[in-house]
């Protein structure tokens, strides 16, 4: 009896070991809010965002989320938009990490406010990375060259032209897009060698999407995001948002996830990121939609 009830304690643990059922992380994904205090425009709803982004983080909490990561675009314009929509934040339970990134309609502001940018955001940098639980998580500054941040970052304005140009005859020939210039690659490519040195599994966020190809929302310079992070040996996912029709792609290991935009829907769009040892799981809701997804790194 007693050899039977050993045999029964070995093949639960044998199964439990193959199944994982508790995440190592869940994450909650916020992209493109545009709450500005004024009345929809076509399929944008900017005064809603406030109540959405309320149920948002109800459901966060009740998810019991580990962190959020906002994809950018948090107010669609007006200084005065910050101070409605981040004190939101404070109702997220204690100990949960909200992390920001810019995107190109944060900067629809009074020029002068834009160094106050970072300090409002609660930004460490414009680009920064953090590690939860061995996982490193690269938040990137996609509005590093273009038109309407170049009062802030002050580059030469024939890169940015040189970058807009390179684009002439494609689809993201827009100056509502931008690039990522070459000092913050040379600092991507440092933080992805730190990760694999350290066996470090690797995430990126960025307002602008990389892929699919050939679409309009994409940097200006998406290929050659895309060399750096498909050469990488342990980014698993790049995750976005700026295309609020949302989209997903997977090229060379990577998985390609925009995040459905908050601002275009009655309902509501978001949602939860739940990392396992062998799989991702974007839980949609909403607008967003449901993915499972395999790790071939």
């Amino acid at each position: 009896m007693r050899q039977l009830f050993f045999s029964f304690i070995v093949m639960i643990s044998i199964l439990s070991s193959c199944v994982q059922i508790k995440p190592i992380l869940k994450i909650g994904l916020v992209a493109d809010p545009q709450y500005a205090d004024k009345p929809a425009a076509g399929n944008r709803y900017y005064r809603e965002s406030l109540g959405k982004l309320k149920e948002t983080i109800v459901t966060f909490n009740n998810n019991k989320v580990d962190f959020v990561q906002n994809l950018g675009d948090i107010i669609d314009l007006d200084w005065k938009s910050y101070d409605s929509i981040l004190p939101l934040y404070k109702n997220l339970d204690s100990g949960v990490e909200n992390y920001q990134l810019l995107g190109n309609h944060d900067f629809a502001v009074d020029p002068s406010q834009m160094p106050n940018l970072l300090k409002k955001l609660s930004m460490p940098d414009y680009y920064y990375s953090y590690v939860k639980i061995g996982w490193r998580f690269i938040v990137l500054d996609a509005t590093d060259f273009s038109y309407y941040s170049n009062s802030l970052h002050h580059h030469q304005m024939n890169r940015v032209d040189s970058y807009f140009d390179n684009t002439t005859g494609k689809t993201n020939h827009y100056r509502w897009n931008s690039a990522i210039g070459e000092q913050q690659q040379i600092w991507l490519k440092h933080e992805l060698d730190s990760a694999a040195l350290f066996n470090q599994k690797v995430i990126v966020f960025s307002h602008l999407p990389v892929r699919p190809l050939n679409t309009a929302e994409n940097l200006w310079n998406d290929s050659e995001i895309i060399e750096i992070i498909e050469n990488s040996s342990n980014v698993v996912a790049f995750i976005n948002g700026h295309n609020h029709s949302g989209a997903y792609d997977y090229q060379n290991g990577v998985h390609y996830m925009t995040i459905s935009g908050m601002v275009d829907t009655h309902f509501n769009a978001y949602g939860i990121l739940e990392i396992f040892n062998k799989h991702l799981v974007l839980k949609g809701y909403g607008n967003q939609k449901t993915f499972k997804l395999k790790l071939y790194k």
